[in-house]
């Protein structure tokens, strides 16, 4: 049987003291270990895991905004693309409007040169039939 007397007091009090130092010397430090551990370990990968999400928000950030830049260049290229045809429409009704302006002195430039060239003809037909009449009958008209 177990005997209660003094030397089971001793060995409480031993007990108590040893535990008391233990935990000090031993279990304090290796807890705070294991806790500094944990902490660095999860601690690392919900950093870890922080960053890829910000990494994450920042490629989604970075590719909508390139699609927006990519519509908004796509949208200048059109506009780009129209104000030059709509300038060209203009220079072509422009040249078309000159055109038609100049048309009728051109013809009555014409006009002019045409009379002018009948006129002529029309001076150098009598000495050119005289001409030919000499040359068919070998003799001088005069």
């Amino acid at each position: 049987m177990i005997k209660i007397d003094q030397t089971l007091l001793i060995q409480f009090v031993l007990f108590v003291t040893f535990m008391l130092v233990l935990n000090r010397v031993l279990f304090r430090p290796f807890l705070k270990f294991l806790e500094e551990r944990h902490t660095r370990i999860y601690g690392t990968q919900e950093e870890a895991e922080r960053l890829k999400g910000k990494t994450e928000g920042m490629i989604s950030r970075y590719e909508e905004e390139l699609k927006e830049g990519r519509l908004r260049a796509l949208e200048e290229k059109v506009k780009i693309r129209e104000e030059a045809k709509q300038k060209a429409r203009e220079i072509i009704e422009e040249v078309q409007g000159k055109i038609q302006k100049e048309i009728p002195a051109a013809r009555e430039q014409i006009r002019k040169e045409t009379e002018k060239a009948l006129e002529e003809l029309k001076e150098r037909t009598e000495e050119m039939a005289r001409e030919v009449a000499e040359k068919i009958l070998g003799r001088s008209l005069a």
